[in-house]
């Protein structure tokens, strides 16, 4: 799929030395101390077992220095005096400092010890630490290198024994040296990372970065579907940005299924890596934050920038090239309404990482819109300015958010201070709202005046939002774009043709909570509810009612809202509540059937009418929501064996968006996916004839 930028000429783009200079200054100094890391290490991963020796550079006239390191590694420093000072209260970190350091400033450590994983992290449940026959993973959590407090960017030589049939990765220029792997890393790095495991390699280079890919097993059409992709998507952004900021990109598989981007790599879950849309959603994305995050790093005292413009420059952008982009921001809204909006909400500065789907509404869905009202306020020239601006001014140094919005908004200070204050500072969002709509005819044609409120409890904000009227026999409609800075205003046209209908916000191009009629029943609407009930088929049997339990308990971990009835304890459906009915044999299916049925669907005893296709519980698993977004949602899972209920509580997270699925048995393989659609949105009103 070849992707075209934003109306992007490189003609367009200048520089002023004066700008580039404003914009180093502030930034220098977190840089100025980097230290330069050369190491020399040794793997011995049937035992576990890692040596290391480090010859670190630090600044000059740097007098002492404070570090941590792994706690199960046992430290000498040769030539100079360190003491302990304490360790974390887990035992998994040590604390030391050196004193006096030599006059040049150059301190050789020699430690080694085995690595053990002590816990594990995020969503995937990966180690943070591996190091043993079947691969290695080691980065700055795995506390693998020494952490110096007050020298956070490093620049780092890296020279490593390669175990028999493995691969190594890391950042850097790699280099092959008989039966060792040497990284050289030129540029300022935050973290340090180590990878390795029995791998088939593949590479080619292209424009000057040796794109690579690492397999456990031999696979040359996978392999070569990310290759090619990888460059196309290098040279995209390369035109876009600027250059690609590193030697090489890697895509590495990974027994965990994750979907990290790292510097110069990305680290893919064996299953993730084989979906075919991961091509054009998360490789892209991944490469894109090569160039922010992994190489203009994140000032985290006003917030985590990079994932909503790493999302908008990755997954907005292909969904707009594709004709889809109206439907990606109107789906961003729905996630932050469902997730994030009733009792989970914070701001926008306040958002660090992902964790749930709460943040991952408010620092990518709500960051990413962002993104998106500055360039429609900016226009594509002065937005693709800004970028390469960003990029020119600020790679391998970190910035923070509010530098990030002035970089890209147009606008004097006053300006760019609002847009600040309300987006980053402001928890909530806007509710927008059609006031009367008014139509006279005179002289002239038709004249027509729209009223607009924003009803949110909270102050108003400053908002630029676009008013489409559609108008009689043409097939045409004229566009307004309204700056609305208080709770009520008004704008009033002049037509020619009679106006047949008026759209408030028609594209979803401003962050706004969305009204609930605007809202589609969908699994994500259930899945963030203040109260999700789930209610269990007391006749289903011993080993399937433990196996909605066990669903039952994995959703209330991540969702956090989750409670438990079964239906022979209840006669109607609990109040003020999302509801799940669970199982075929769910004794309160007979008496809610009605609330499934729609056109074109309906469910029966032991199948599911849906499209004028039939699913039979023998063969399919299901999942039926009520269309009717105007009620509590509620929803129905058909599924009856053990096995394949444990696969619908992994997979039913990843389909917030759809309101009706069909699942193959026994392999819960997807075969229909379809949302359900809004009668009426409350953002558009029709005009009598």
């Amino acid at each position: 799929m070849k992707l075209r930028c934003w109306r992007y000429k490189q003609a367009h783009i200048g520089f002023s030395l004066i700008v580039i200079l404003l914009l180093l200054a502030d930034s220098d100094a977190a840089i100025a101390d980097k230290l330069h890391h050369q190491l020399q290490v040794r793997l011995i991963p049937a035992k576990s077992h890692i040596s290391v020796v480090d010859v670190i550079q630090f600044p000059a006239n740097t007098k002492s220095a404070e570090f941590s390191l792994g706690g199960s590694l046992t430290l000498k420093t040769p030539g100079v005096e360190h003491e302990v000072l304490g360790e974390s209260s887990d035992g998994h970190t040590r604390h030391y400092r050196i004193n006096r350091l030599p006059a040049q400033g150059k301190v050789q450590l020699v430690y080694q010890g085995n690595i053990s994983t002590q816990g594990t992290r995020g969503p995937f449940d990966m180690p943070d630490a591996l190091l043993g026959p079947e691969g290695l993973y080691l980065d700055g959590s795995s506390h693998w290198i020494p952490r110096f407090i007050d020298h956070p960017f490093y620049t780092f030589s890296l020279n490593v024994n390669q175990p028999s049939g493995w691969e190594l990765i890391s950042q850097g220029k790699r280099s092959r040296h008989d039966d060792h792997v040497a990284f050289e890393m030129t540029s300022p790095q935050d973290d340090i990372y180590l990878l390795g495991g029995p791998y088939r390699r593949y590479a080619r280079m292209h424009q000057g970065v040796e794109i690579v890919v690492y397999l456990f097993d031999d696979d040359v059409e996978l392999a070569g579907a990310y290759l090619d992709a990888s460059a196309d998507y290098i040279s995209l952004y390369s035109d876009w940005i600027g250059p690609y900021p590193y030697k090489k990109f890697a895509v590495v598989e990974n027994r965990w299924q994750t979907g990290y981007g790292m510097p110069s790599f990305t680290l893919l879950g064996s299953r993730v890596i084989r979906l075919p849309f991961i091509l054009h959603t998360s490789l892209p994305h991944e490469i894109v934050h090569n160039w922010w995050g992994n190489a203009v790093y994140i000032d985290y005292s006003s917030g985590n920038w990079s994932e909503g413009l790493t999302a908008y420059m990755s997954d907005h952008f292909s969904n707009e090239q594709q004709g889809r982009g109206s439907e990606y921001r109107r789906k961003a809204l729905e996630r932050y309404a469902n997730y994030a909006a009733e009792q989970r909400d914070f701001a926008l500065a306040d958002f660090s990482s992902r964790h749930d789907e709460a943040s991952q509404a408010v620092g990518y869905s709500k960051s990413m819109m962002l993104f998106h009202m500055i360039r429609r306020h900016a226009g594509d020239e002065l937005f693709n300015r800004g970028i390469r601006q960003l990029w020119q001014g600020y790679q391998f140094r970190p910035v923070n958010f509010p530098t990030v919005i002035r970089q890209l908004h147009p606008g004097d200070d006053e300006a760019q201070s609002v847009f600040i204050e309300q987006w980053l500072q402001r928890v909530g969002a806007p509710e927008l709202a059609l006031e009367q709509v008014e139509l006279t005819e005179n002289a002239e044609g038709y004249l027509l005046t729209i009223g607009i409120s924003q009803r949110q409890a909270a102050p108003a904000y400053d908002l630029k939002v676009i008013v489409e009227v559609t108008l009689e026999n043409t097939g045409q409609t004229r566009r307004e774009m309204i700056s609305l800075t208080e709770r009520h205003a008004s704008v009033t046209l002049q037509l020619k043709q009679r106006p047949l209908a008026v759209s408030l916000d028609p594209d979803y191009d401003v962050f706004r909570l969305l009204h609930p009629l605007e809202r589609p029943s969908s699994l994500g609407r259930l899945f963030g509810s203040g109260r999700q009930v789930l209610v269990l088929p007391a006749s289903g049997g011993s080993e399937q009612v433990e196996a909605w339990r066990q669903l039952a308990t994995a959703w209330s971990e991540r969702y956090g809202n989750v409670e438990i009835m079964k239906d022979a304890d209840i006669d109607e459906l609990p109040a003020n509540a999302s509801v799940w009915l669970l199982g075929w044999q769910n004794s309160l299916l007979d008496k809610y059937r009605e609330r499934f049925s729609a056109p074109g669907q309906f469910i029966g005893d032991n199948s599911v009418s849906l499209g004028g296709s039939q699913y039979l519980a023998a063969d399919h698993a299901v999942v039926v929501l009520d269309a009717d977004n105007s009620r509590k949602p509620l929803g129905f899972i058909g599924a009856a064996d053990p096995a394949e209920i444990a696969l619908m509580a992994r997979k039913l997270p990843h389909y917030s968006s759809y309101g009706v699925l069909a699942f193959t048995r026994p392999g819960v393989d997807n075969t229909l996916k379809r949302p359900l659609q809004v009668k009426f949105s409350p953002m558009r009103q029709e005009l009598p004839d």
